[in-house]
Protein backbone atom coordinates (compact mmCIF):
# COMPACT_ATOMS: atom_id res chain seq x y z
CA UNK A 1 0.00 0.00 0.00
CA UNK A 2 1.64 3.54 -1.21
CA UNK A 3 1.69 6.47 0.74
CA UNK A 4 -1.36 7.85 -1.32
CA UNK A 5 -3.92 5.22 0.36
CA UNK A 6 -3.04 5.73 4.18
CA UNK A 7 -6.61 7.06 4.38
CA UNK A 8 -7.49 3.38 3.68
CA UNK A 9 -5.58 1.84 6.33
CA UNK A 10 -7.75 -0.05 8.90
CA UNK A 11 -6.94 0.60 13.05
CA UNK A 12 -3.85 -1.50 13.88
CA UNK A 13 -5.20 -3.38 17.36
CA UNK A 14 -6.65 -6.01 16.96
CA UNK A 15 -9.20 -4.94 19.72
CA UNK A 16 -10.14 -2.05 17.19
CA UNK A 17 -10.76 -4.42 14.60
CA UNK A 18 -12.66 -6.67 16.88
CA UNK A 19 -15.05 -4.22 17.85
CA UNK A 20 -15.32 -3.33 13.94
CA UNK A 21 -16.38 -6.49 13.18
CA UNK A 22 -18.71 -6.63 16.28
CA UNK A 23 -20.15 -3.77 14.73
CA UNK A 24 -20.47 -5.02 11.67
CA UNK A 25 -22.23 -8.05 12.99
CA UNK A 26 -24.60 -5.77 14.70
CA UNK A 27 -25.59 -4.33 11.80
CA UNK A 28 -26.18 -7.43 9.63
CA UNK A 29 -28.31 -8.94 12.50
CA UNK A 30 -30.63 -5.70 12.52
CA UNK A 31 -31.06 -5.53 8.80
CA UNK A 32 -31.84 -9.63 8.68
CA UNK A 33 -34.35 -8.92 11.32
CA UNK A 34 -36.36 -6.20 9.44
CA UNK A 35 -36.56 -8.77 5.85
CA UNK A 36 -40.25 -9.92 6.08
CA UNK A 37 -41.51 -6.54 7.96
CA UNK A 38 -40.95 -4.50 4.99
CA UNK A 39 -41.26 -7.09 1.89
CA UNK A 40 -40.13 -4.33 -0.50
CA UNK A 41 -36.58 -3.69 -0.65
CA UNK A 42 -36.80 0.34 -1.92
CA UNK A 43 -39.11 0.73 1.78
CA UNK A 44 -36.86 -1.75 3.80
CA UNK A 45 -33.51 0.32 2.57
CA UNK A 46 -35.50 3.46 3.98
CA UNK A 47 -36.35 1.98 6.91
CA UNK A 48 -32.98 0.60 7.47
CA UNK A 49 -31.00 4.22 6.68
CA UNK A 50 -33.64 6.02 9.07
CA UNK A 51 -32.94 3.42 11.79
CA UNK A 52 -29.69 4.03 11.30
CA UNK A 53 -29.67 7.79 11.25
CA UNK A 54 -31.25 7.42 14.90
CA UNK A 55 -28.78 5.39 16.55
CA UNK A 56 -30.57 2.28 16.37
CA UNK A 57 -27.58 0.30 15.08
CA UNK A 58 -28.07 -2.78 16.50
CA UNK A 59 -30.62 -5.63 17.51
CA UNK A 60 -30.72 -4.93 20.97
CA UNK A 61 -31.39 -1.06 20.24
CA UNK A 62 -34.31 -2.07 17.65
CA UNK A 63 -35.85 -4.01 20.63
CA UNK A 64 -35.88 -0.92 23.16
CA UNK A 65 -37.06 1.09 20.38
CA UNK A 66 -40.15 -1.55 19.73
CA UNK A 67 -40.62 -2.20 23.61
CA UNK A 68 -40.12 2.09 24.23
CA UNK A 69 -43.47 3.79 24.43
CA UNK A 70 -42.82 6.94 26.53
CA UNK A 71 -43.80 9.23 24.00
CA UNK A 72 -47.07 10.20 25.26
CA UNK A 73 -48.79 9.37 21.82
CA UNK A 74 -49.56 5.52 22.47
CA UNK A 75 -46.99 4.65 19.90
CA UNK A 76 -43.92 2.81 19.89
CA UNK A 77 -40.44 4.89 19.63
CA UNK A 78 -39.59 2.80 16.41
CA UNK A 79 -43.31 3.82 14.96
CA UNK A 80 -42.67 7.05 15.89
CA UNK A 81 -39.37 7.44 13.88
CA UNK A 82 -40.92 5.38 10.71
CA UNK A 83 -43.61 7.83 10.31
CA UNK A 84 -41.66 11.09 10.91
CA UNK A 85 -39.43 10.13 8.19
CA UNK A 86 -42.53 9.06 5.67
CA UNK A 87 -41.74 5.09 6.06
CA UNK A 88 -44.61 2.99 6.76
CA UNK A 89 -45.18 2.10 10.86
CA UNK A 90 -45.74 -1.65 11.90
CA UNK A 91 -49.06 -2.97 12.65
CA UNK A 92 -49.54 -3.95 16.43
CA UNK A 93 -49.51 -7.97 15.06
CA UNK A 94 -45.72 -6.90 13.89
CA UNK A 95 -44.48 -5.63 16.39
CA UNK A 96 -45.38 -8.24 18.45
CA UNK A 97 -43.99 -10.98 16.08
CA UNK A 98 -40.82 -8.58 16.24
CA UNK A 99 -40.14 -8.20 19.75
CA UNK A 100 -40.41 -11.93 20.13
CA UNK A 101 -37.81 -12.66 17.35
CA UNK A 102 -35.62 -10.41 18.87
CA UNK A 103 -35.98 -11.49 22.79
CA UNK A 104 -34.95 -14.77 21.32
CA UNK A 105 -31.73 -13.95 18.92
CA UNK A 106 -31.08 -10.91 20.06
CA UNK A 107 -31.07 -11.09 23.88
CA UNK A 108 -30.66 -14.80 24.53
CA UNK A 109 -28.58 -14.94 21.84
CA UNK A 110 -30.23 -18.30 20.50
CA UNK A 111 -32.12 -19.02 17.18
CA UNK A 112 -35.09 -21.79 17.20
CA UNK A 113 -36.37 -22.74 13.53
CA UNK A 114 -39.34 -24.77 13.33
CA UNK A 115 -39.66 -27.36 9.96
CA UNK A 116 -42.39 -29.00 10.67
CA UNK A 117 -44.96 -30.63 13.72
CA UNK A 118 -43.09 -33.88 14.72
CA UNK A 119 -42.16 -33.61 18.45
CA UNK A 120 -38.87 -33.42 17.53
CA UNK A 121 -35.98 -31.26 18.98
CA UNK A 122 -32.18 -31.13 17.40
CA UNK A 123 -29.75 -29.17 19.28
CA UNK A 124 -26.18 -27.95 18.46
CA UNK A 125 -25.54 -26.16 22.03
CA UNK A 126 -21.52 -26.09 21.25
CA UNK A 127 -21.14 -24.39 17.81
CA UNK A 128 -19.23 -21.56 19.15
CA UNK A 129 -16.42 -20.99 22.04
CA UNK A 130 -17.74 -21.16 25.51
CA UNK A 131 -16.42 -20.61 29.01
CA UNK A 132 -17.18 -23.60 31.33
CA UNK A 133 -16.54 -23.20 34.71
CA UNK A 134 -13.53 -24.64 36.56
CA UNK A 135 -12.40 -25.96 33.05
CA UNK A 136 -10.52 -24.88 30.05
CA UNK A 137 -12.55 -22.77 27.63
CA UNK A 138 -15.14 -25.64 25.41
CA UNK A 139 -14.03 -24.97 21.90
CA UNK A 140 -16.28 -24.70 19.15
CA UNK A 141 -17.63 -27.91 17.08
CA UNK A 142 -17.38 -27.07 13.62
CA UNK A 143 -20.53 -28.05 10.94
CA UNK A 144 -22.71 -29.33 13.79
CA UNK A 145 -25.35 -26.57 13.23
CA UNK A 146 -25.40 -27.21 9.87
CA UNK A 147 -26.33 -30.88 10.69
CA UNK A 148 -28.72 -29.80 12.91
CA UNK A 149 -30.31 -27.72 11.33
CA UNK A 150 -30.47 -30.17 7.82
CA UNK A 151 -31.57 -33.08 10.54
CA UNK A 152 -34.33 -30.72 11.73
CA UNK A 153 -35.36 -30.25 8.27
CA UNK A 154 -35.68 -33.69 7.24
CA UNK A 155 -36.79 -35.04 10.77
CA UNK A 156 -40.34 -32.08 10.29
CA UNK A 157 -38.90 -30.98 14.12
CA UNK A 158 -37.26 -28.25 15.16
CA UNK A 159 -33.36 -26.79 15.95
CA UNK A 160 -32.59 -25.21 18.34
CA UNK A 161 -28.45 -23.39 18.04
CA UNK A 162 -26.52 -20.19 19.08
CA UNK A 163 -27.46 -17.20 16.73
CA UNK A 164 -24.99 -17.17 13.36
CA UNK A 165 -24.26 -13.63 14.69
CA UNK A 166 -23.50 -15.47 18.08
CA UNK A 167 -21.18 -17.59 16.23
CA UNK A 168 -19.31 -15.18 14.58
CA UNK A 169 -18.37 -12.80 17.59
CA UNK A 170 -17.28 -16.22 19.54
CA UNK A 171 -14.91 -16.46 16.80
CA UNK A 172 -13.64 -12.93 16.55
CA UNK A 173 -13.32 -13.20 20.56
CA UNK A 174 -11.15 -16.56 20.53
CA UNK A 175 -9.35 -15.58 17.39
CA UNK A 176 -8.20 -11.77 19.69
CA UNK A 177 -7.64 -13.78 22.07
CA UNK A 178 -4.86 -16.06 20.08
CA UNK A 179 -3.77 -12.95 18.82
CA UNK A 180 -2.91 -11.44 22.29
CA UNK A 181 -1.53 -15.28 23.31
CA UNK A 182 -3.77 -15.28 26.54
CA UNK A 183 -3.07 -17.74 29.11
CA UNK A 184 -6.79 -17.93 29.62
CA UNK A 185 -8.73 -17.48 26.21
CA UNK A 186 -11.76 -17.61 28.81
CA UNK A 187 -11.30 -14.47 29.95
CA UNK A 188 -11.86 -13.40 26.72
CA UNK A 189 -15.42 -14.91 25.91
CA UNK A 190 -18.45 -13.49 26.91
CA UNK A 191 -19.08 -14.75 30.32
CA UNK A 192 -23.17 -14.22 29.62
CA UNK A 193 -22.81 -17.21 27.14
CA UNK A 194 -23.40 -20.59 29.85
CA UNK A 195 -22.49 -23.16 28.15
CA UNK A 196 -25.81 -25.23 27.71
CA UNK A 197 -24.30 -29.18 27.94
CA UNK A 198 -22.79 -28.10 31.17
CA UNK A 199 -25.64 -26.45 33.73
CA UNK A 200 -25.71 -26.59 37.12
CA UNK A 201 -28.89 -28.19 38.20
CA UNK A 202 -29.81 -24.90 40.33
CA UNK A 203 -29.34 -22.89 37.55
CA UNK A 204 -31.73 -24.99 34.59
CA UNK A 205 -35.19 -23.56 35.09
CA UNK A 206 -33.73 -20.25 34.12
CA UNK A 207 -31.65 -20.30 31.37
CA UNK A 208 -32.46 -19.62 27.90
CA UNK A 209 -31.48 -23.00 26.26
CA UNK A 210 -33.79 -24.78 28.59
CA UNK A 211 -36.92 -22.27 28.54
CA UNK A 212 -36.85 -22.70 24.66
CA UNK A 213 -36.43 -26.72 25.37
CA UNK A 214 -39.30 -26.65 27.81
CA UNK A 215 -41.65 -24.64 25.53
CA UNK A 216 -41.47 -26.87 22.61
CA UNK A 217 -41.72 -30.00 25.04
CA UNK A 218 -44.61 -28.33 26.38
CA UNK A 219 -46.20 -27.88 23.15
CA UNK A 220 -45.80 -31.12 22.17
CA UNK A 221 -45.80 -33.67 24.86
CA UNK A 222 -49.69 -33.96 25.59
CA UNK A 223 -51.98 -35.71 23.39
CA UNK A 224 -56.12 -34.99 23.06
CA UNK A 225 -56.78 -38.01 25.23
CA UNK A 226 -53.78 -36.78 27.76
CA UNK A 227 -52.12 -39.99 27.51
CA UNK A 228 -48.36 -39.21 27.09
CA UNK A 229 -47.09 -38.65 23.41
CA UNK A 230 -43.25 -39.47 22.68
CA UNK A 231 -41.08 -36.86 22.47
CA UNK A 232 -37.40 -37.17 20.82
CA UNK A 233 -34.23 -34.73 21.36
CA UNK A 234 -31.39 -35.98 19.47
CA UNK A 235 -28.32 -33.49 20.96
CA UNK A 236 -25.82 -33.24 18.23
CA UNK A 237 -21.95 -32.86 18.87
CA UNK A 238 -17.96 -32.88 17.46
CA UNK A 239 -15.11 -35.08 19.07
CA UNK A 240 -11.57 -35.98 17.48
CA UNK A 241 -11.31 -38.64 14.99
CA UNK A 242 -9.80 -42.53 15.97
CA UNK A 243 -7.89 -43.99 17.85
CA UNK A 244 -8.66 -40.29 20.19
CA UNK A 245 -11.83 -41.50 19.98
CA UNK A 246 -12.76 -45.35 19.61
CA UNK A 247 -15.76 -44.53 17.51
CA UNK A 248 -16.82 -41.91 14.30
CA UNK A 249 -20.07 -41.75 15.89
CA UNK A 250 -21.37 -42.23 19.58
CA UNK A 251 -24.54 -42.71 20.30
CA UNK A 252 -24.99 -41.50 24.66
CA UNK A 253 -28.01 -42.90 26.16
CA UNK A 254 -27.29 -42.50 30.08
CA UNK A 255 -29.91 -39.74 30.76
CA UNK A 256 -32.38 -41.99 29.69
CA UNK A 257 -31.14 -44.94 31.33
CA UNK A 258 -31.11 -42.89 34.78
CA UNK A 259 -34.58 -41.68 34.58
CA UNK A 260 -35.71 -45.46 34.14
CA UNK A 261 -34.36 -46.27 37.19
CA UNK A 262 -35.51 -43.37 39.20
CA UNK A 263 -38.58 -44.46 38.40
CA UNK A 264 -39.07 -41.35 36.68
CA UNK A 265 -39.51 -42.47 32.80
CA UNK A 266 -42.86 -43.84 31.32
CA UNK A 267 -40.26 -46.54 29.31
CA UNK A 268 -39.18 -50.04 30.73
CA UNK A 269 -35.30 -50.78 30.56
CA UNK A 270 -35.83 -52.94 27.76
CA UNK A 271 -37.48 -50.00 25.73
CA UNK A 272 -34.40 -47.91 26.58
CA UNK A 273 -32.36 -51.15 25.46
CA UNK A 274 -34.01 -51.44 22.06
CA UNK A 275 -33.69 -48.06 20.90
CA UNK A 276 -30.11 -48.21 21.36
CA UNK A 277 -30.15 -51.21 19.26
CA UNK A 278 -31.81 -50.03 16.72
CA UNK A 279 -29.82 -46.79 16.68
CA UNK A 280 -26.59 -48.80 16.50
CA UNK A 281 -27.99 -50.97 13.62
CA UNK A 282 -29.53 -48.09 11.44
CA UNK A 283 -27.28 -45.68 11.72
CA UNK A 284 -24.41 -48.50 10.92
CA UNK A 285 -26.17 -48.79 7.75
CA UNK A 286 -25.97 -45.66 6.76
CA UNK A 287 -22.11 -44.56 7.76
CA UNK A 288 -20.48 -48.04 6.20
CA UNK A 289 -21.06 -46.33 2.52
CA UNK A 290 -19.37 -43.60 3.61
CA UNK A 291 -15.69 -44.62 3.43
CA UNK A 292 -14.56 -42.76 6.55
CA UNK A 293 -11.01 -42.31 8.00
CA UNK A 294 -9.45 -43.49 9.78
CA UNK A 295 -10.88 -47.23 9.69
CA UNK A 296 -12.19 -47.84 13.29
CA UNK A 297 -15.55 -49.04 14.64
CA UNK A 298 -18.12 -46.77 12.85
CA UNK A 299 -21.22 -46.55 15.99
CA UNK A 300 -21.08 -47.76 19.45
CA UNK A 301 -23.38 -47.65 22.29
CA UNK A 302 -23.19 -46.06 25.27
CA UNK A 303 -25.78 -46.94 28.30
CA UNK A 304 -23.99 -46.70 31.64
CA UNK A 305 -25.56 -46.28 35.36
CA UNK A 306 -25.31 -42.97 37.16
CA UNK A 307 -25.96 -44.73 40.64
CA UNK A 308 -21.66 -46.11 40.20
CA UNK A 309 -20.10 -42.32 40.51
CA UNK A 310 -17.61 -40.23 38.47
CA UNK A 311 -15.82 -43.67 37.19
CA UNK A 312 -18.46 -45.82 36.06
CA UNK A 313 -19.73 -42.77 33.62
CA UNK A 314 -18.04 -43.51 30.56
CA UNK A 315 -17.27 -40.53 28.52
CA UNK A 316 -19.43 -39.12 25.96
CA UNK A 317 -22.14 -41.02 27.25
CA UNK A 318 -24.73 -38.06 27.57
CA UNK A 319 -24.86 -37.85 31.38
CA UNK A 320 -22.95 -35.92 33.80
CA UNK A 321 -22.14 -38.59 37.31
CA UNK A 322 -24.74 -37.29 40.14
CA UNK A 323 -21.73 -35.63 42.35
CA UNK A 324 -20.90 -33.19 39.55
CA UNK A 325 -24.20 -31.29 40.05
CA UNK A 326 -24.48 -31.26 36.40
CA UNK A 327 -26.52 -31.83 33.82
CA UNK A 328 -25.75 -32.12 29.29
CA UNK A 329 -28.88 -31.42 27.23
CA UNK A 330 -30.11 -34.93 27.26
CA UNK A 331 -30.24 -35.02 31.34
CA UNK A 332 -32.51 -31.71 30.90
CA UNK A 333 -34.63 -33.00 28.00
CA UNK A 334 -35.66 -36.44 30.02
CA UNK A 335 -35.53 -35.12 33.28
CA UNK A 336 -36.47 -31.62 33.71
CA UNK A 337 -38.48 -30.99 30.21
CA UNK A 338 -40.29 -34.59 29.94
CA UNK A 339 -39.31 -35.66 26.64
CA UNK A 340 -39.54 -39.34 26.49
CA UNK A 341 -36.13 -40.07 24.24
CA UNK A 342 -33.35 -38.37 24.10
CA UNK A 343 -29.67 -39.27 22.17
CA UNK A 344 -27.09 -37.69 22.30
CA UNK A 345 -24.72 -38.31 19.10
CA UNK A 346 -20.88 -37.74 19.49
CA UNK A 347 -19.70 -37.33 15.75
CA UNK A 348 -15.94 -37.52 14.22
CA UNK A 349 -14.45 -34.49 12.38
CA UNK A 350 -14.67 -36.86 9.40
CA UNK A 351 -18.12 -37.90 9.69
CA UNK A 352 -19.50 -33.92 10.32
CA UNK A 353 -17.20 -33.74 7.02
CA UNK A 354 -19.27 -36.04 5.34
CA UNK A 355 -22.31 -34.78 6.55
CA UNK A 356 -21.62 -30.99 5.84
CA UNK A 357 -20.62 -31.47 2.20
CA UNK A 358 -23.52 -33.88 1.33
CA UNK A 359 -27.24 -33.02 1.83
CA UNK A 360 -28.45 -36.78 0.98
CA UNK A 361 -26.26 -38.55 3.29
CA UNK A 362 -27.45 -35.99 5.99
CA UNK A 363 -30.97 -37.05 5.16
CA UNK A 364 -30.04 -40.65 4.94
CA UNK A 365 -28.92 -40.14 8.31
CA UNK A 366 -32.22 -38.55 9.73
CA UNK A 367 -34.43 -41.58 8.78
CA UNK A 368 -31.98 -43.51 10.24
CA UNK A 369 -32.41 -41.70 13.19
CA UNK A 370 -36.55 -41.61 12.96
CA UNK A 371 -36.80 -45.48 11.68
CA UNK A 372 -35.26 -46.27 14.89
CA UNK A 373 -37.17 -44.08 17.13
CA UNK A 374 -40.37 -45.16 15.38
CA UNK A 375 -39.31 -49.09 16.02
CA UNK A 376 -39.26 -48.40 19.20
CA UNK A 377 -42.56 -46.10 19.65
CA UNK A 378 -44.36 -49.07 18.04
CA UNK A 379 -46.41 -51.26 20.02
CA UNK A 380 -46.05 -49.77 23.37
CA UNK A 381 -48.38 -47.62 25.30
CA UNK A 382 -47.08 -44.49 24.05
CA UNK A 383 -49.26 -43.04 20.98
CA UNK A 384 -48.55 -43.35 17.22
CA UNK A 385 -46.74 -40.39 15.96
CA UNK A 386 -47.43 -37.31 13.62
CA UNK A 387 -46.03 -37.13 9.82
CA UNK A 388 -44.49 -34.30 8.59
CA UNK A 389 -45.23 -34.43 4.68
CA UNK A 390 -46.76 -36.72 2.74
CA UNK A 391 -45.32 -38.98 0.47
CA UNK A 392 -41.84 -38.74 2.39
CA UNK A 393 -42.12 -41.86 4.36
CA UNK A 394 -41.19 -45.14 4.99
CA UNK A 395 -42.97 -48.77 4.75
CA UNK A 396 -42.23 -48.57 9.02
CA UNK A 397 -42.79 -44.81 9.41
CA UNK A 398 -46.50 -45.01 7.92
CA UNK A 399 -47.77 -47.84 10.03
CA UNK A 400 -46.93 -45.36 12.51
CA UNK A 401 -48.62 -41.80 11.58
CA UNK A 402 -51.47 -40.34 10.26
CA UNK A 403 -52.57 -36.55 10.61
CA UNK A 404 -51.21 -33.17 8.78
CA UNK A 405 -47.93 -31.16 9.19
CA UNK A 406 -48.05 -27.60 10.59
CA UNK A 407 -46.16 -24.97 7.95
CA UNK A 408 -42.04 -24.04 8.77
CA UNK A 409 -41.51 -21.20 10.88
CA UNK A 410 -38.55 -19.32 12.79
CA UNK A 411 -37.27 -16.92 15.01
CA UNK A 412 -36.59 -14.79 12.49
CA UNK A 413 -37.08 -14.14 8.63
CA UNK A 414 -37.75 -17.36 6.88
CA UNK A 415 -35.49 -17.92 4.54
CA UNK A 416 -35.32 -20.83 1.19
CA UNK A 417 -33.58 -24.08 1.93
CA UNK A 418 -31.09 -22.81 -0.56
CA UNK A 419 -29.92 -19.01 0.86
CA UNK A 420 -30.44 -20.65 4.07
CA UNK A 421 -27.81 -22.94 3.53
CA UNK A 422 -25.72 -20.65 2.10
CA UNK A 423 -25.82 -18.91 5.29
CA UNK A 424 -25.38 -21.84 7.37
CA UNK A 425 -22.29 -22.89 5.82
CA UNK A 426 -20.71 -18.88 5.80
CA UNK A 427 -21.84 -18.94 10.17
CA UNK A 428 -21.08 -23.07 11.19
CA UNK A 429 -18.08 -24.18 10.02
CA UNK A 430 -19.04 -24.80 12.17
CA UNK A 431 -43.56 -29.50 34.96
CA UNK A 432 -39.85 -29.50 36.03
CA UNK A 433 -38.11 -32.30 38.67
CA UNK A 434 -37.02 -30.58 41.86
CA UNK A 435 -33.12 -30.85 42.20
CA UNK A 436 -33.22 -33.42 44.97
CA UNK A 437 -35.03 -35.78 42.51
CA UNK A 438 -31.63 -35.66 40.73
CA UNK A 439 -29.60 -37.17 42.77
Amino acid sequence: MGEGDASLELPGEPEELAALGEMALDMEELEDSMHGRWPHREERQAAFERLLVCDVCSPQALLAAVSDRGGGSGKCRLNQLLEEAGCRALKAEALASLAEQLEVRARQRIEVTLEGSRPILVTAPHNIYLRRDGHSPHVMEEYTTLIAQRLARQLGGACLSWSRAEQKRSELLWNLARIRKAPDPSSFLDRCNRDPNYLHTEEVTQNPWFRQMQRLAEKWRDSKDHSIRPTLHVDMHGCRDPPTTPSHLTVGLAAMRHEVEAGRSPLPMSRVECFGSALQAELTSVLSQLGLRPSAVLVRVLLPSLSGGRDTVERLSGAWALEERRVTQSQQAVAFAGFTHSCQLEMSKALRRSLSRDDGVTAQFGRAILKAWVSCCQGSTLPALLPRTPGCRSDDEEAAVSNKVAPRAVTGRPRSSGEREVRKRRGDRRSCPSRAQLA
